[in-house]
């Protein structure tokens, strides 16, 4: 048997190598926009949508109480009238104001929902960002000290062929 290992495939090495480093940026990428995803919908969900109905409900409110109040004023200055305008008006506020409130509770709903439903996902992805961000890298760099080192060996070509050994005396 030789005592030489034939290396002859380090191309390969250097391919796998190349093919690693693509395949944990591109992961690594599509992990971040995934849970950049997740996040900025809760955020919509959180800030734009809370807020923006919480807002509603005031101003639906404050409409309510102003249609209320005119219709008040218009019973104290016409008690035999019927007012329709104003009844009108406010049976519109107050639908307003209940719409903008079933959309409050509609999104706290989804909020909880989404919330339920995200983080265990969001959580399942940690570890394998961690075997991106950290095991893997220690990989392509040990592959790299593979390769090194098997550069060294296959460039070390021996000088003179070493006779074999062997083991009868020589003869006299």
């Amino acid at each position: 048997m030789s005592d030489q290992a034939r290396v002859s495939s380090i191309d390969a090495l250097e391919l796998f190598r190349a093919d690693l480093i693509q395949y944990i940026m591109k992961a690594r990428t599509a992990l971040e926009e995934a849970s950049s995803d997740v996040r900025r919908t809760q955020d919509w969900l959180d800030r734009d949508r809370y807020l923006h109905w919480s807002n509603e409900i005031r101003k639906r409110t404050k409409l309510l109480r102003q249609a209320e109040q005119e219709l008040y004023s218009a019973n104290l200055t016409r008690p035999l009238a019927a007012n329709p305008l104003q009844k009108m008006a406010v049976h519109r506020a107050k639908r307003a104001l209940g719409e903008a409130e079933d959309k409050m509770r509609i999104i706290t709903r989804w909020r909880n929902r989404f919330d339920r439903l995200a983080s265990p996902h969001l959580r399942g992805l940690d570890p394998l960002l961690a075997i991106l961000s950290q095991d893997l890298p220690k990989g392509v760099a040990s592959l790299a000290e593979s390769i090194k080192a098997l550069q060294a060996y296959a460039e070390k070509r021996p000088s003179s062929p070493n006779p074999p050994p062997t083991d009868l005396p020589p003869s006299a």
